[in-house]
Formats: C-alpha cells, sequence, structure tokens
C-alpha cells in the first residue's frame, strides 16, 4: 500500500441578552463562500467566556432547549468526534446524582461545569482532563433510564446545535456494572456491555427520528484496559450496519502506549477483516510516533486529534497526500494542555496546507462548548472565512463512517441546506 511505502521509506447556555451581530455584505459573502446562503455571527456578552453562535441570517439553531418534538432547526453541522459521556448536561448529572444518593463535589450544574473544566485549573493535561469522567459515568451506569434519558437528550441538543449528522463514541464498559440504589428500592443490578449498547442504539434511533438529524455510534477501547478490547471488537461486530458504524481507541496515551501485537492491534485488525470502519485517538498529547503506529498497526482511516503531527515532516507530507481525515477539537486540545495556545495552533496549518479535517467538540460538558461554538472559534480566533468552515462540514460528510449510499444522501442534504442544488 503506498500509504505504508511511504511511512516505512521515512518522510449551552441561552444565548439571550444583548448581543453583537457582525454581519459581511451578505451578496459579498455569497461570492466568497461560493454558496446560495449567507450567514452572520451572533456574540454573546454574557458568558463567562465569549463564545459564538454562527447563525443563517432566519434561522440558525440556537443553544436555547426548546424541547419541541420537532424543532424548526436547519442543520448545516457534521461531528465525527464527541464522547457521549462527555457530553451529558450538567443539570441531568446533577439530578441523577441527587436521585440515587451519590455525593457530588459541587452543588449545582453552573458549579459543575466549572469544576470538570480544565479551564481554571493550574496543571492543564489530558490525565487530568479524563478524571471527570469518573463523575459522569457514576451517575448513568447500569441504569437503562438514565442512558435512555442521556442519549435522546443528546439527540436533542445535537440538533440545537445545528448538527445534521452525528458520530458519538463511547467505552460501553464503562457504563455497565452496579446500579446505585434509589431510596426505597433495595434491588441492585447491572446492565451488560451488549445491553448497554443496545439501549443506547435504540434510543439514538428513537432521539433521530424525534428530532431530525442522524446519529451513529464508535464503539471505544480504552488503554488502560486491554482486557476489554476482544468484547468491544465483538459488538462492534454484531451491531454493525445496525447503529455501530466503526471502532476507536481513546485515552491517556501518554501513559498508555500501544505495543505492536498487543489486544488493542488484534482488535483492530480483526475490526479491519470484517470491514468495520476505524479511527484512532493519536498525537494529541503524546508523539507523532503513536500517529505512525496507529496508521501501520490499527489501519486507522481517521485520526482523532493529531496535533502533535507537525514533530514529523514526513509523516504529515504523507498524510497531507492521502487526505486522512484529522478530527480536530480546538478548545479541547487547549484544557487538556496538548497544544499550548491558540495563536500558533497546528489546526491553523493543517487547514492552510489543505488537509482533510472536521471541527469537532470533544466532550461539551469539560470544555463548556458545543461544535457551533467551535465553528466560530475557527472563524473569529483563527480567522478563517465561509469557505473553510464550508470546507470542514463537507470534509466531515465525506470522511464519515457512513454506508456509501447514505453518505451520498448525507452531502445532498448539505448541498440542499447550503443553497448549492
Amino acid at each position: 500500500m503506498q500509504r505504508e511505502r511511504a511511512l516505512k521509506e521515512k518522510n449551552p447556555p441561552s444565548c439571550g441578552g444583548s448581543m453583537e451581530v457582525v454581519r459581511e455584505n451578505y451578496t459579498e459573502m455569497k461570492e466568497k463562500a461560493g454558496m446560495g446562503k449567507a450567514y452572520c455571527f451572533i456574540r454573546n456578552e454574557h458568558r463567562s467566556q465569549a463564545k459564538y453562535t454562527v447563525l443563517p441570517p432566519e434561522n440558525w439553531p440556537s443553544t436555547e432547549y426548546n424541547n419541541s418534538a420537532s424543532p424548526p432547526r436547519e442543520r448545516l453541522l457534521v461531528e465525527l468526534h464527541t464522547h457521549f459521556d462527555g457530553a451529558l448536561r450538567a443539570e441531568t448529572v446533577v439530578d441523577l446524582a441527587r436521585t440515587k444518593g451519590i455525593e457530588l463535589p459541587v452543588d449545582n450544574a453552573e458549579q459543575l461545569k466549572e469544576y470538570v473544566s480544565c479551564a481554571n485549573k493550574e496543571v492543564k493535561s489530558l490525565t487530568v482532563f479524563l478524571e471527570a469522567f469518573g463523575i459522569f459515568n457514576s451517575v448513568i451506569r447500569g441504569d437503562r433510564d438514565a442512558l435512555r434519558r442521556c442519549a435522546l437528550e443528546f439527540c436533542e441538543d445535537q440538533a440545537n446545535y445545528g448538527v445534521l449528522y452525528s458520530e458519538v463514541r463511547y467505552c460501553p464498559q464503562f457504563m455497565c456494572g452496579q446500579k446505585p440504589n434509589v431510596e426505597g428500592d433495595s434491588e441492585q443490578y447491572s446492565l451488560t456491555s451488549d445491553e448497554v449498547v443496545q439501549i443506547l442504539l435504540d434510543a439514538f434511533a428513537e432521539g433521530s427520528q424525534r428530532y431530525g438529524i442522524k446519529v451513529r455510534s464508535i464503539l471505544c477501547l480504552v488503554r488502560p484496559f486491554p482486557e476489554w478490547a476482544a468484547e468491544t471488537v465483538a459488538l462492534c461486530k454484531k451491531y454493525y450496519g445496525k447503529g455501530v458504524v466503526g471502532i476507536d481507541v481513546a485515552g491517556d496515551e501518554t501513559l498508555y502506549p500501544i505495543v505492536a501485537n498487543d489486544e488493542f492491534v488484534k482488535a483492530f485488525q480483526e475490526a479491519k477483516k470484517f470491514g468495520i470502519h476505524r479511527t484512532a485517538h493519536a498525537g494529541e498529547a503524546g508523539p507523532a510516533q503513536n500517529i505512525r503506529e496507529s496508521l501501520d498497526w490499527l489501519s486507522a482511516e481517521r485520526i482523532g486529534h493529531g496535533y502533535h503531527l507537525v514533530q514529523d515532516e514526513e509523516l504529515y507530507n504523507v498524510i497531507k497526500k492521502e487526505k486522512i481525515h484529522l478530527e480536530l477539537c480546538p478548545t479541547s486540545s487547549i484544557l487538556t494542555g496538548s497544544v499550548p495556545s491558540f495563536k500558533n495552533h497546528p489546526g491553523k496549518r493543517f487547514i492552510n496546507d489543505g488537509f482533510n479535517f472536521s471541527i469537532n467538540s470533544d466532550d461539551s460538558l469539560c470544555i463548556n462548548s458545543t461544535v457551533a461554538d467551535e465553528y466560530n472559534l475557527v472563524y473569529n480566533e483563527w480567522g478563517y472565512d465561509f469557505p473553510v468552515l464550508t470546507r470542514a462540514a463537507f470534509n466531515a460528510a465525506r470522511s464519515s463512517f457512513l454506508p456509501e449510499e447514505e453518505k451520498r444522501q448525507l452531502i445532498e442534504d448539505l448541498e440542499t441546506v447550503y443553497g448549492m442544488r
């Protein structure tokens, strides 16, 4: 294979309140973007850190929840990299904890958002960032109703953020296990990993229909737990084409590097043999070598994050030439300490060099930022205009793990809402 030869050779909250509307001339924007629709950006001055919501002039999605059965929203975004347990509603986490008698280190949803975010922590690292997931999983673990509720809320939230298609990833083993006692109910029970996947797939299907979007699942291997790898790939095989579209490996790559021929490699090669799509967290906090190994050993088709790719010019050129997709998560990259600042962010170089990239939130609760906020960050902080934002959405659609027929339909739907058809 060409790549293998080359590698071996070496190279939120409500948008209420007073707002400042930033507009350009619509006709001029249409010409620049090559699109039939114009856009405006609204800046919300009342958030603790100014966030932006990208809006079409008439009907762009709000981050306010209207709880309608079918929100009248246009869907303009595709998100490929978001973790289910990192995208729970803070209000739901607090509510479930109170119901179950689980003690949290905070008293309310706003405090929880601040507590789990690395924004106010002296040490920013992937290790610290991932600690919050213990809180999130504690309130849904082994709880059929909680899992279903959170999955439906995820669909509603994504719809309100303007997402047309979303690939959500999760480790089912983190969400099975013993359910905490509810007052007056002495029964304790657990869910199997298989049951967790069934519950979530059913809820995502229901939520997709209810809110007019499409949600598919990627099952995650987790670096500290190689013993789960075989079970996870078996679940991928069982539910592939029934809601599951791919497999991933996540976790702290600085503490748990993948080793040749380990359980992760075996699982990914089994997935490849079965025709299951593959993505891998690599080069986020770890070196470019991890990206190389993900391509060589895991046969990854996409790379989650990949910021440290800039350490290896040869590999950089290979990924550019072969258009291997990079799932960029701008705010997350700062809060995990993977990238020191937005100013010289590797993502800007990827965009300037014509890489195949997408814009994603990663963990909206942890970073207090939605995928719509991330698009606006690229516009406002990195200074890219509408052609780049449009390219990101279409890159994501083309690099999605949908079957080809569904992928073509997704691209056609995007072309329609962007006024290209």
